[in-house]
């Protein structure tokens, strides 16, 4: 076996049975469950109470009423009047109501009396459905008349073929989120495992022995191959633990929205997402892990670990920041520019090939650039490594650095 392959098989062998790597793994995907897992608890929590009401008034306006809200509301009880006071008991003691609501006529208008709990839950709530309602009131016409003139029919139509409709956009904008919060996570993660690593080996003076037995440029490719692989295969626990939620997750999601319910058809493209999501991920990884393996072989103490490598955080923080913009804005000229950016692009374009059709040769320009840029910093790490795994003393400074790449 090779001395890249020992390295690799060494240091997977070592990091895939280590606790934290194990705990992180399982945690990940817990978190990833809850996560998409939110919109149903929450839409099961918030209806529970907060959309269950107490119905009150004239029969004339509550049988309409309670029709016209449909789902938006959850009738507990429909009585004539309230109880003077109307006290918590009172809700509580029909169906543990969030509120009560008192229908009545004022002036020729339609009025709506609430008793609820919270006070900060109901103040943004209104009763738009209640509209066909009160032009009833005012002009006499019955509501499956006054319907229609307080109903805009609407219909949408795509500029971009990418989404068809509106659930395959909702889900084309939840996958950008998950997916590039994942790459910027996994990327930061990774790469400071190898950093961790380097670190290690050159504090304890392990680094001596090794470069002494294994070529340098062998024990920086073997750490980086293994840290990468190791981060795809926890990506991938995280990706299944997603898949396992998802419909469930979105179907609440489209529930309290109005969406369309999920269908197959709105999976039909992430085969093709999933797959330049791993592209970006090796390429990302590739630049960013073998700058930091660089830095952490000139430190002498873990004490200067966050002086060289916290600056090299910021590329990765900058990227994730502006893929947030590119959410709402994929085509702004800055966002498609950054889109081309070595240590940038990785966020930034993903973002923008997941809300949108991107043309082709944009998305091979940015993958050529990238691969262009990794092989440079390995290139770059490679001399760095292979010096300052037998540096020790103070930090080396940015000229002496300098020298080192141009020898």
């Amino acid at each position: 076996m090779n001395e890249t392959g020992l390295v690799f098989g060494a240091e997977f062998a070592r990091r895939i049975r280590s606790r934290p790597y194990i705990l992180a793994t399982v945690l990940g995907a817990l978190a990833i469950a809850l996560v998409v897992e939110a919109p149903a608890l929450f839409n099961r929590a918030f209806s529970s109470q907060a959309h269950a009401i107490v119905l009150a008034g004239p029969a004339a306006l509550r049988v309409p009423a309670q029709t016209l809200f449909g789902d938006d509301f959850r009738v507990t009880a429909s009585v004539d009047a309230l109880p003077q006071p109307v006290t918590i008991d009172y809700l509580d003691a029909h169906g543990k109501a969030g509120a009560a609501v008192l229908l009545s006529q004022r002036g020729g208008r339609l009025y709506a009396d609430v008793f609820t709990r919270d006070l900060s839950a109901w103040d943004d709530v209104d009763f738009r459905a209640l509209a066909p309602l009160g032009v009833q009131v005012a002009t006499g016409e019955p509501v499956s008349q006054t319907q229609r003139y307080v109903t805009v029919e609407k219909s949408l139509h795509s500029l971009d073929a990418k989404f068809a409709d509106t659930q395959s956009a909702a889900l084309g904008h939840g996958v950008a989120i998950g997916l590039v919060t994942v790459l910027y996570i996994s990327i930061l993660i990774s790469a400071q495992a190898v950093v961790a690593s380097v670190a290690e080996e050159k504090t304890s003076r392990i680094a001596e022995v090794l470069v002494a037995t294994i070529s340098p440029v062998s024990l920086l490719t073997g750490k980086t191959m293994a840290a990468g692989a190791l981060a795809l295969l926890q990506i991938a626990v995280w990706a299944g633990a997603a898949l396992a939620f998802v419909p469930s997750g979105f179907a609440a999601f489209s529930h309290s929205s109005g969406a369309k319910a999920v269908t197959g058809a709105s999976f039909a493209g992430l085969p093709q997402e999933l797959a330049l999501f791993v592209a970006f991920f090796i390429l990302g990884f590739a630049q960013y892990a073998t700058i930091y393996a660089a830095a952490a072989s000139l430190i002498s103490r873990t004490e200067d670990l966050g002086s060289v490598s916290g600056p090299i955080v910021m590329p990765a923080v900058g990227g994730f920041l502006i893929a947030q913009f590119a959410m709402a804005a994929p085509n702004a000229p800055f966002v498609v520019a950054c889109s081309f950016m070595p240590f940038l692009s990785p966020y930034v374009m993903f973002t923008r090939l997941a809300l949108e059709t991107v043309p082709a040769w944009q998305i091979g320009l940015s993958l050529a650039i990238n691969a262009v840029a990794a092989v440079a910093c390995f290139w770059a790490a490679g001399k760095v490594y292979r010096v300052g795994m037998l540096l020790y003393g103070k930090l080396p400074s940015p000229r002496q650095v300098l020298a080192v790449l141009r020898s």
